[in-house]
């Protein structure tokens, strides 16, 4: 079990079936949600001292800033918190593109096609 992690998705509906999957099968403490790739960031930027969390679910097709420019903007953090935050693509792209370019990202971990299913997770616990 992570201690924090965070998700997130422009979509109510989405979030919320992130959050309960991750609470019924244990994978973190400590779940905080955002609504934009924007507002994460600016979490980020306070952690300040702050452990950082573990583990961000990071919806790709999102209005004004996707995943994409979240990836870009995730690279100009400290690389103390950097170092300690890994990555996963949660998102409705199946494209073989959107996949390649996400693992061109050092923090990316792991590309999964929405919904979040019991395998992705067994399989992330293996990764972490």
């Amino acid at each position: 079990m992570v201690e924090t992690t965070i998700l997130i998705d422009d979509s109510d509906i989405d979030l919320f079936i992130q959050q309960r999957f991750l609470e019924v099968y244990h994978f973190s403490k400590k779940l905080v949600s955002y609504k934009s790739a924007e507002e994460a960031l600016i979490s980020l930027h306070n952690y300040n001292g702050i452990e950082p969390p573990e583990i961000i679910f990071l919806d790709l097709n999102m209005p004004n800033m996707d995943g994409f420019g979240f990836l870009d903007r995730f690279q100009g953090l400290p690389e103390e918190l950097r170092k300690k935050v890994r990555i996963v693509v949660l998102t409705s792209s199946n494209s073989q593109k959107d996949r390649d370019q996400v693992f061109s990202y050092k923090n990316v971990i792991q590309f999964v096609t929405k919904p979040i299913k019991q395998s992705d997770i067994e399989e992330l616990k293996k990764i972490v």
